[in-house]
């Protein structure tokens, strides 16, 4: 099936997109101001430079994090910007305006695919 995304698609896109780097964004630096806490003993350590606390544990550290919530900042990035569409009467007007359901859920299931999706992708492999 061959389908061009529209303008409204791209909207929509942008809207889940922004959510989502905002809200990933936000849960990783809140991430790590906890470990950093939580570490700090360790990190005073005179033995321990500074240069590997921050490219070889937080370089691995942000990048996992970001991996292990993407599904769950997915589904909340979706609600949230989806009520927020709701509230100023969007979807109203592009389900008056003709478009189907399934027509609108189609930029959803291509932004979240890249972020959430290949997740079940592997969990589903690995049942196998």
């Amino acid at each position: 099936m061959k389908f061009k995304l529209k303008r409204i698609d791209w909207y929509i896109i942008k809207q889940f997109l922004g959510t989502y780097v905002f809200a990933i964004a936000l849960i990783i630096s809140i991430s790590v101001v906890f470990d950093i806490n939580e570490k700090i003993d360790k990190f005073l350590n005179p033995d321990v430079p500074l240069k590997a606390i921050i490219v070889d544990y937080y370089l691995n550290f942000i990048p996992y994090f970001a991996n292990l919530f993407s599904p769950l900042f997915t589904f909340i990035a979706v609600i949230f910007f989806t009520s927020k569409l709701a509230d100023r009467s969007e979807i109203i007007a592009m389900l008056a305006s003709g478009m189907s359901f399934r027509r609108l859920m189609l930029p959803y299931a291509v932004s979240a695919k890249p972020s959430g999706g290949n997740v079940c992708e592997r969990a589903i492999k690995a049942a196998r």
